[in-house]
C-alpha cells in the first residue's frame, strides 16, 4: 500500500508582549492654604512671641511642606521664618525687635508633585515697641488760685515691669473726666525725662473744673520729640490765658482745630 505524503512547512514565530502599568494619579491641583492668625488688625509687642496658625490640605503633601514668611512692608518683601515646617497648624514665632505697622504673614504649602498653594494675612497687623508704664501719683496744685501745677512720679519701667529710660512725658487735659478714654483728652504740652511737673497757666482763673492725664513716652525712632515740640503752642515762654482760644495755626495744616487743641488720638496717629 503506497501512501502519498504531503509535507507542509510550519513557520514558528516568537511573539513579544507589552505589559501595562497600574494607573498613576497626575496631581495638578495646588494645596488649599488659609492663614488663620494673625489675619489683620492684631497688635503685638517687639521682643515677645506669638503663635502663627494656619490650615493646609492636599491629596499628597510633602513630609515638611510648609514655608512661613514675614513682611514688614505690606507684602513688598518677605523674609522666610521657616521653610521646612510640619503641617501641624502652629508655628511659635519670636517677634522681631523692630516695630512695623504694615506686617503680614504668608504660608506656602507644597505637595509631592511640586504644586504650591499660598495664603497671606487678609490685612496688615502691627508690631509695636513696649510702652512705658503710666505715671503714678498725678497731682494738681491750685494754691495760687491762678495756675494748675501738675506733678507726677517718674517712670522707669515698661507696662510689663521691665526697666526703661523714658524720653519724656505728655500732658493731656479735658474739662470733663473720661476715666477710660485717653482719646477724649487734648494735648496740652510735654516735658523731658528729667521734669516731672507742668504748669497750666491761668486755667484756675477761668475754669471751675479741669482734668489731666500724663503719658510717659519712649522716642524709639527719634521723631516724637520733634513732633511734640511743634505742638507745644502754649508753653512757659508764651503762656496763653485760658479765656482766649488757642491760635488756629497748625504746623501740620488747617485740618487741626486749635480751639481746644489736638486730641490724643490724633497725636498717636501721627507719632506711630
Amino acid at each position: 500500500l503506497l501512501l502519498a505524503l504531503t509535507v507542509i512547512p510550519i513557520a514558528v514565530f516568537a511573539l513579544t508582549g507589552k505589559g501595562t502599568s497600574g494607573s498613576t494619579a497626575m496631581d495638578t491641583v495646588n494645596p488649599q492654604v488659609t492663614v488663620n492668625y494673625p489675619n489683620g488688625g492684631e497688635e503685638f509687642y517687639t521682643g515677645y512671641s506669638a503663635d502663627i496658625t494656619w490650615s493646609a490640605t492636599d491629596y499628597g503633601l510633602n513630609a515638611n511642606p510648609i514655608k512661613i514668611s514675614y513682611s514688614n512692608n505690606s507684602g513688598t518683601n518677605y523674609a522666610i521664618l521657616d521653610s521646612l515646617e510640619e503641617n501641624d497648624g502652629t508655628y511659635h514665632w519670636e517677634l522681631p525687635s523692630t516695630a512695623s505697622y504694615t506686617s503680614l504673614i504668608k504660608v506656602n504649602a507644597e505637595d509631592a508633585f511640586g504644586n504650591v498653594g499660598a495664603d497671606s494675612s487678609d490685612a496688615v497687623f502691627s508690631i509695636i515697641y513696649v510702652p512705658p508704664a503710666a505715671p503714678l501719683n498725678v497731682n494738681v496744685d491750685l494754691s495760687n488760685a491762678v495756675d494748675a501745677v501738675i506733678t507726677w512720679t517718674a517712670v522707669d519701667t515698661t507696662i510689663f515691669g521691665n526697666p526703661i529710660a523714658v524720653d519724656g512725658y505728655i500732658i493731656l487735659y479735658n474739662e470733663t473726666a473720661y476715666e477710660d478714654s485717653l482719646n477724649c483728652y487734648y494735648f496740652l504740652g510735654y516735658t523731658d525725662s528729667a521734669t516731672t511737673s507742668y504748669t497750666h497757666y491761668y486755667v484756675a482763673e477761668f475754669r471751675d473744673d479741669m482734668f489731666y492725664k500724663v503719658v510717659a513716652y519712649k522716642d524709639y525712632r527719634g521723631e516724637i520729640t520733634q513732633y511734640l515740640a511743634k505742638l507745644n503752642l502754649s508753653n512757659s515762654q508764651k503762656p496763653l490765658k485760658w479765656l482766649e482760644n488757642k491760635p488756629n495755626t497748625s504746623p501740620f495744616g488747617s485740618s487741626i482745630d486749635h480751639s481746644k487743641g489736638i486730641t490724643w488720638a490724633e497725636v498717636q496717629r501721627r507719632i506711630k
